[in-house]
Formats: C-alpha cells, structure tokens, sequence
C-alpha cells in the first residue's frame, strides 16, 4: 500500500477553487501534480511538504495528469530546486511547450469558429497572461497508457483519460484501488473538454475538420474506461475524494447528451461556433470564452460524427446545420 498524501494549494479562480497535488512520500518520493508557479502556491507547496517531514529538495520524481496551468505550472521550479526527472504523456507538448503548429492551430480554429481577429488577440492576451504561472520544462520524459513507476513498496500505472486534455493522464495504485484522478472526474462539477489543435494524422483527430481533437469523443469514451476499472476511490485534481466512480461518470454522460440535444435544436439553418458560444454564454467574459468556445465546438463536433449534424466551410468560415 502507498502512502499518498494529498495538499491542497490556492488557485486566483474562485470558481475553479484549490488544486490538490499527492505526495507518495516512499523511495523515490513522487509528487504527482506541482500547482501554479505562484508564490502563494508555493508556499502552500512548501508548509505541506514540512508537515510530512519533506522537503522540495527530497523530491525525486514528478509525474503529471496534464499540462494545464494549475496542474504544472510550478514544475520547472521544483526540478531546479531538487533535480527531479518529470514524467508527462507525449501528447501534451503543445501546452507543455507552446510550439508554433500549436498556437497556429489555435488561432485558425477559432478564425474558423467566427471570432474576428480582436477577439483572437484577446485570447491570445489571456493566454500569455496566464502563462505568467507557468514556468516551462526544460526537457521532460513521455509517458504513455500503461506505464509503471516503481517505488519501494508498490507502483502506480498510468492510465491515459483523455478529453480535458489530449494527454491527460491519472495513475492508479493496483493495490488499493486508488486512481490519481486529475480533472478527468470531480464532483459536482463536470471537466470542461477543451480545444486542442492537433498535427496532421493524429488518431483522435476530428474528421471533418482534423485541425483540432475530437474532445467529448476522448472524453465519453475515457468515462466508459474509468467506469469499467474497479476503483474503491478517485483522488482528484479540485474538489472532494470521489467514492463511486461510476455515479459520477454516468452524471456526466447524462448531462452530455442533454447538452447535445439542446445544441442541435439551436442551429437552425446553419451557426459557427463562434455565434454559438456567445449566445449560450453571454455573460462569459476574458478567457473563459475559450473555454466556452471549446465546450460548444466539442459538442458540435461529436454531433456531426454521430450523423446528427452537418459540418460546411466557406470563405467566411465553418458552419454547423442541422442533418436533413
């Protein structure tokens, strides 16, 4: 059995509340998530790490769920402070390092989308706003579904969830029934599937539009995974220890499908996403329109890979219509 322990550190987003990261305090000792690269994040990082009679510098290994802001933000700092190697899945290097194809690929999409190019400098503001709490990785080691990372006395495999992210990624202790769950499942509140631009020939790529992942595929077919693992609990990335993985995968379903219906019935003779986005979420504002955008796009998406839909582009754009 592992001993995992979890600290909780703050986070500027109210509605995102803290972000807990584990601790596998046993040779090599494992810190699983790192927190936003913020000194009140830090310092919080630090107390708790004092109060299991650690240190930064004991740190042996890092491994992450995924490469958003709140869940490594502060690992470059760490590995400079300890040495520590850093494990992260392959499909994670667009947001891990930022490369030109990726924000390309971001930019087009959302041009594609129907966002003018103010809106698309505003996201990029937001961006390399947030990116403030980030500290990239100056080199890292791809993990991949099914790898093992060896302590003394137990292991943890990871276990590719995608969907929140393209790599996302939680790691399960056998033994217990025990899965360092990440964002892929939290109570009361369901991940959001977020926009990733992808290289051409990417497996999970949308078909009619392979710029970008299909995310809420990855992420219902990553919920029929979870539930089909026997789990005793989910430790996740925010909110409270989950004990029925399966209730909550199945809320999330449910409230997917209901979000499809409801989607479909407002295309009428035709909307981009864009339009979509701001009429469904008219008081979103600063970079919670990405998000927004993401969680429309990724329904509209899945509804023209179920036949629900029909996917057309013009000189001003992409097009979402309803089948027939």
């Amino acid at each position: 059995m592992l001993p995992i322990h979890q600290i909780s550190l703050p986070t500027p987003w109210p509605a995102v509340g803290p972000v807990h990261v584990y601790v596998i305090r046993q040779d090599p000792v494992t810190l699983i998530d790192t927190g936003l690269h913020t000194p009140e994040s830090r310092a919080a990082l630090d107390a708790g790490l004092r109060e299991l009679g650690l240190a930064v510098v004991d740190i042996r290994r890092i491994l992450l769920t995924h490469a958003h802001l709140d869940h490594m933000g502060e690992a470059a700092a760490l590995v400079e402070a300890s040495g520590a190697s850093v494990h992260l899945h392959a499909d994670e290097v667009g947001k891990a390092d930022s490369p030109n194809w990726w924000l390309q690929g971001r930019d087009r999409v959302l041009a594609e989308a129907g966002a003018s190019a103010e809106e698309r400098q505003q996201m990029d503001f937001y961006w390399r706003l947030g990116k403030r709490m980030f500290l990239p990785v100056c080199g890292w080691t791809p993990l991949a579904d099914g790898d093992t990372f060896a302590f003394e006395g137990g292991e943890l495999k990871a276990v590719h969830l995608p969907g929140h992210a393209l790599g996302h990624t939680g790691f399960l202790d056998r033994s217990t029934g025990t899965l360092i769950g990440g964002d892929h499942l939290l109570e009361k509140v369901t991940p959001n599937p977020i926009m990733e631009p992808v290289q051409p020939g990417h497996a999970a790529a949308v078909p009619h539009d392979p710029i970008r992942a299909l995310t809420l595929g990855q992420f219902l077919e990553a919920l029929e995974k979870a539930a089909a693992m026997d789990m005793a609990r989910v430790l996740p990335g925010h909110g409270p220890v989950i004990t029925d993985h399966r209730a909550v995968a199945a809320n999330y379903r449910a409230k997917h499908e209901r979000r499809l219906d409801s989607l479909l019935a407002r295309l009428g003779n035709g909307r981009k996403a864009w339009d979509l986005t701001r009429e469904v979420y008219p008081r979103v504002r600063e970079f919670d329109i990405f998000l927004a955008l993401s969680e429309v796009l990724a329904h509209l998406d899945l509804l023209v890979v179920r036949g629900r839909a029909r996917f057309e582009q013009d000189e001003t754009g992409s097009w979402f219509l309803p089948r027939g």
